[in-house]
């Protein structure tokens, strides 16, 4: 809990091109792998305890899909209910767990990025610990973000069953507002605000930004997809060779839930950068106003 980030220069506060605002991006990875890696991965493990236990990983199981399809000794088919209410339970427990306990995965990860990014001393045990003051608010924000989801799966569904046109623009406006909102995260950890106010923060800073926001945003994604598939495939090759059934599944569970925790820093830290980016260019955001923002205030007596 002690491994402190260096923190002898933060990011460069100035309009970065896409080159910069990408070196930047690996440099912060680099000079800070230890603290976000480990915040990310110890965030991680708890999610992935809960998807053991409960048995969620057997969903991407093929054996366990097959098995609730049985022959029968005639040799016919039988639809095996008891597997699939096993299989819907622990779906549901998945769902609950995964609902409580991202708030703590998101929150801390940008925690840890926000706090090294403006050039804070930061230790695994302080981002835990602001993470969870913030608590409340993130989970507000997981719930907004669940009604959000669920409202789409709706309109999506009803614009595809209509006409095939009216769920192509369902989707491309849910685009449109999740480039609108992505900096939601980082506005609500570097100014302390709450779940409803980040959103109108971030709606107002990509504004006029979009197109900007959205293409480099995708060029991250690109490369970030490029990087984790090739490696969860290898792993899933080398898990096959020597296991199978639900053990290999709970391995490549193991080993995605790893590779996400190290390399999904990546695209957050990109979101970081495009908020400061966004206030540098909007607001004239500096290290000055900055450490305005930022200094706490007297302790008390």
């Amino acid at each position: 809990m002690g491994a402190v980030a260096s923190t002898p220069a933060p990011i460069r506060f100035r309009p970065m091109p896409l080159s910069e605002l990408l070196d930047e991006l690996f440099r912060l990875y680099r000079r800070h792998f230890s603290l976000i890696v480990t915040v990310s991965l110890l965030v991680a493990l708890p999610g992935l305890v809960w998807s053991l236990v409960t048995g969620i990983y057997r969903f991407n199981s093929s054996s366990y899909v097959n098995s609730l399809i049985t022959t029968s000794p005639g040799g016919q088919p039988t639809f095996n209910s008891q597997q699939l209410s096993n299989l819907v339970g622990s779906l549901i427990l998945g769902f609950v767990g995964g609902f409580f306990l991202l708030p703590i995965s998101l929150g801390a990860v940008f925690r840890s990025i926000t706090d090294v990014a403006l050039g804070q001393p930061a230790t695994v045990g302080s981002v835990l610990r602001e993470t969870l003051a913030r608590y409340l608010p993130l989970l507000g924000l997981v719930a907004l973000g669940f009604l959000m989801f669920l409202g789409w799966t709706i309109a999506e569904g009803i614009g595809f069953l209509l006409l095939v046109l009216p769920g192509i623009a369902v989707f491309c406006a849910a685009v449109y507002l999740g480039v609108r909102w992505l900096l939601v995260l980082p506005a609500m950890m570097a100014e302390d605000i709450g779940p409803v106010r980040g959103l109108g923060r971030s709606w107002n800073l990509v504004k006029g930004s979009w197109w900007r926001t959205f293409g480099i945003l995708l060029i991250v994604l690109i490369m970030y997809f490029i990087i984790s598939y090739a490696l969860v495939i290898l792993f899933g090759l080398i898990a096959a060779i020597f296991t199978s059934g639900d053990f290999h599944a709970a391995l490549v569970q193991v080993g995605s839930t790893l590779l996400g925790a190290v390399l999904g820093p990546i695209l957050y830290i990109a979101v970081v950068l495009l908020y400061f980016d966004l206030r540098v260019r909007k607001e004239g955001l500096d290290l000055d106003q900055l450490a305005q923002q930022t200094t706490p205030g007297p302790a008390p007596a």
